[in-house]
C-alpha cells in the first residue's frame, strides 16, 4: 500500500514537473518571439542617388518594403504606412540598394520654401474655417484630404410666414485641406520623424484650398451658419449631382426612400 502511494505521488510529480516545463519553455518561446518580432519598413529597391526627387510614379521602382526585427528598428526608420509622405520628396543622402531609407535621408518641405503659401497655385487661395470635434469627422481630417462642406442655415420660411426654416445644404465638394490648425504636410512629416503621437482633434480651424470666389462664399456661409466637413476616400475625384437642400419636411417626405435605397446599396454589397 505505502508502495502505490509512493508511486502515485512520483507520478503526479513527474506529470506537475512536464507542465511546468512546458509552461517555462511557452513562455520563453513568446519572450523571444516578442524580442524578434518582425514589422515591415521602407527600404531601397535599387540605388538611391542623393538629390533624387520622389515622384508618385517612382515610388513602385525605387522603393520597397523589408521585414527587420522590431527591436532594431528607431524612429528614423520609415515603416510601411508613411510611404505616402514620401512622395515629392527629395534624397539628401545616397541610400544603397537594400538598405532601410531613414528619415534623416529625406529633405523636409523646407527646400521649397516651407511655408503655406508656397503650396497655393496662382489663382488659389487658402481660407480657414472654425471647426469642433464634430464638424471635423472626430478630428481625423488631415493635411491633403479632400472633404465635401456642409452648410446649416436659418432661412425665412418658404411658405411667406414668420417661421423660419432649418436648411443643410452641400455647399462645395472635393475641396482639398491644406492645413489642421498649423500643422501642414510638412508639420506631419516632422512630427513621423519624431516619433510623436498626433492627439486627434487637437485642432479648431481647417485650412482650404479654394478660388477666390470660393473663398467669398464660405467666409459669406460661415457668418451665417454653421460649416460640416466630410472626408472623401482620397480616389473619388466624382460629384454628386442629385442634391437637394435638405429642411424638415423634405427629410418627412423622403426618409422611408432614403432608407429604400440603403436597404438595396446593402443587399448588392455595398456598405
Amino acid at each position: 500500500m505505502k508502495q502505490t502511494v509512493i508511486l502515485i505521488i512520483a507520478v503526479i510529480s513527474g506529470v506537475a514537473a512536464m507542465l511546468l516545463t512546458r509552461i517555462y519553455i511557452q513562455r520563453k518561446e513568446a519572450a523571444l518571439n516578442k524580442q524578434y518580432e518582425m514589422v515591415d519598413v521602407i527600404a531601397a529597391k535599387k540605388d538611391i542617388p542623393l538629390g533624387t526627387l520622389l515622384t508618385k510614379e517612382m515610388v513602385g521602382d525605387t522603393l520597397k518594403l523589408t521585414s527587420v526585427p522590431k527591436r532594431s528598428t528607431t524612429g528614423r526608420n520609415i515603416v510601411a504606412d508613411q510611404i505616402d509622405i514620401l512622395t515629392g520628396r527629395k534624397f539628401q543622402n545616397t541610400v544603397l540598394m537594400n538598405s532601410p531609407v531613414l528619415w534623416s535621408d529625406i529633405v523636409g518641405d523646407e527646400q521649397k520654401g516651407g511655408n503655406l503659401a508656397s503650396m497655393i497655385q496662382e489663382s488659389e487661395r487658402a481660407v480657414s474655417i472654425p471647426v469642433d470635434i464634430t464638424s471635423s469627422v472626430t478630428g481625423l481630417v488631415e493635411p491633403n484630404d479632400h472633404v465635401d462642406i456642409l452648410g446649416t442655415f436659418t432661412f425665412p420660411s418658404t411658405k411667406g410666414d414668420p417661421q423660419l426654416d432649418v436648411v443643410t445644404l452641400t455647399v462645395l465638394q472635393n475641396v482639398t485641406v491644406l492645413a489642421t490648425g498649423k500643422e501642414t504636410s510638412r508639420t506631419l512629416m516632422d512630427t513621423a520623424m519624431r516619433g510623436v503621437v498626433r492627439r486627434a482633434g487637437s485642432y479648431s480651424t481647417v485650412t482650404l484650398l479654394v478660388t477666390p470666389k470660393e473663398a467669398e462664399m464660405l467666409v459669406f456661409a460661415m457668418q451665417k451658419g454653421r460649416l460640416t466637413l466630410t472626408l472623401r476616400n482620397a480616389g473619388d475625384v466624382g460629384s454628386a449631382r442629385d442634391l437637394s437642400n435638405m429642411n424638415f419636411i423634405y427629410l418627412e417626405k423622403k426618409v422611408s426612400e432614403f432608407n429604400d435605397a440603403r436597404q438595396e446599396r446593402l443587399k448588392s454589397g455595398g456598405r
